[in-house]
C-alpha cells in the first residue's frame, strides 16, 4: 500500500509546474482521473512534507514549494471552465448548496475535519445578541498540529451575499463576528454574467477585509468547488474565550455541540 500512495504523490508532482507556478486542485483531479479522496491523500502528504504549499485559485491551487531545485516534467494544466452559474432568487436558496460545499471540498481544501457545518441565519426570533452577530452559516473545526501541544478551536463565520445584493457593507457585517469567532468570511454569489459589473465593489470589499482580516470569497455557481475563488484568506483572531462559548451555546444545536464535545474530551 505505501508503495501505491508513493506512486500517486509521484503522478500527482509530475503535473505541477516546476516555474514555481500554481495549478488548480480540480484541474489536477481532472487529469489524474482520481476518484474519492485519493488526491487529497497524496496532496496532503506533500503539503505537509513540505514539498507543496497552498496557493490561491478557483477550488483551491497548489504549488512547488521550491521550484529551483524541481528536475519533474511539466505537464500542461487543464483550462478551469466552469459551467454556467445557476440562478438563486433568494439568498436563502444558496444556503444549502454553501455548507454541502464547506462540509466537503472546503474542508479538504483546508486539510480540516469539520464537527459541524450549520446555517445559522433562519432561527426566527431566538436571541442572538442584536444587530450582526448572527451569521448565515458557522464552521466549527478542532486542530492539532505536529509540533504544538493540544487542541485548537476554530469557529469560522459566513456571511452571504447574492447577486442583487453585493455591498463593502457585508464586510463590516462579518468583522462584528470576529468578536466571537476566529476566522470570519464574507461570500458574494457572482454569476459570470455580472462578474464585470461588481468588480469595481468585489475590490473595495477586498481592500476592507485585507485591512481588518476578513476574509472574502466570490463564486459563480455555489454548487460547483470549481468556480469558488477565496480573494482574501481570513486571519485567525482570539476572541475571548468566555464569549466564543455562548456563541456556540447559543448558535449551534445541540447536536454540534456534543460532536464539539466528544472532540474535545
Amino acid at each position: 500500500m505505501s508503495e501505491d500512495h508513493s506512486a500517486d504523490r509521484e503522478r500527482l508532482l509530475a503535473l505541477v509546474p516546476t516555474d514555481g507556478s500554481t495549478v488548480g486542485n480540480t484541474a489536477l483531479i481532472r487529469q489524474l482521473g482520481w476518484a474519492g479522496n485519493r488526491y487529497w491523500y497524496a496532496r496532503d502528504y506533500l503539503l505537509e512534507s513540505g514539498v507543496l504549499i497552498r496557493a490561491k485559485g478557483r477550488g483551491g491551487a497548489v504549488r512547488l514549494a521550491h521550484p529551483e531545485e524541481s528536475n519533474l516534467t511539466v505537464s500542461p494544466e487543464a483550462e478551469l471552465i466552469g459551467e454556467a452559474a445557476l440562478a438563486y432568487v433568494h439568498e436563502a436558496d444558496l444556503y444549502p448548496p454553501i455548507r454541502e460545499m464547506l462540509e466537503t471540498s472546503w474542508a479538504k481544501e483546508r486539510q480540516i475535519r469539520s464537527l459541524a457545518v450549520e446555517v445559522t441565519a433562519s432561527q426566527g426570533r431566538k436571541a442572538t445578541g442584536g444587530r450582526w452577530t448572527r451569521p448565515d452559516l458557522v464552521s466549527v473545526a478542532v486542530r492539532t498540529y505536529r509540533y504544538l501541544p493540544g487542541k485548537y478551536m476554530e469557529v469560522v463565520t459566513f456571511e452571504v451575499k447574492p447577486s442583487d445584493a453585493i455591498t463593502v457593507t457585508a464586510v463590516y457585517e462579518a468583522l462584528a463576528h470576529l468578536r466571537s469567532a476566529t476566522h470570519a468570511y464574507v461570500i458574494y454569489h457572482v454569476p459570470d454574467d455580472d462578474a464585470e459589473s461588481v468588480r469595481p465593489v468585489i475590490e473595495e470589499a477586498r481592500r476592507v477585509g485585507r485591512a481588518h482580516g476578513v476574509g472574502v470569497i466570490t463564486m459563480g455557481d455555489p454548487k460547483d468547488w470549481e468556480t469558488w475563488d477565496e480573494l482574501e484568506e481570513a486571519h485567525r483572531v482570539e476572541p475571548d474565550p468566555e464569549r466564543m462559548d455562548e456563541f456556540i451555546n447559543v448558535q449551534l444545536s445541540q447536536e454540534a455541540h456534543d460532536q464539539i464535545a466528544r472532540a474535545l474530551h
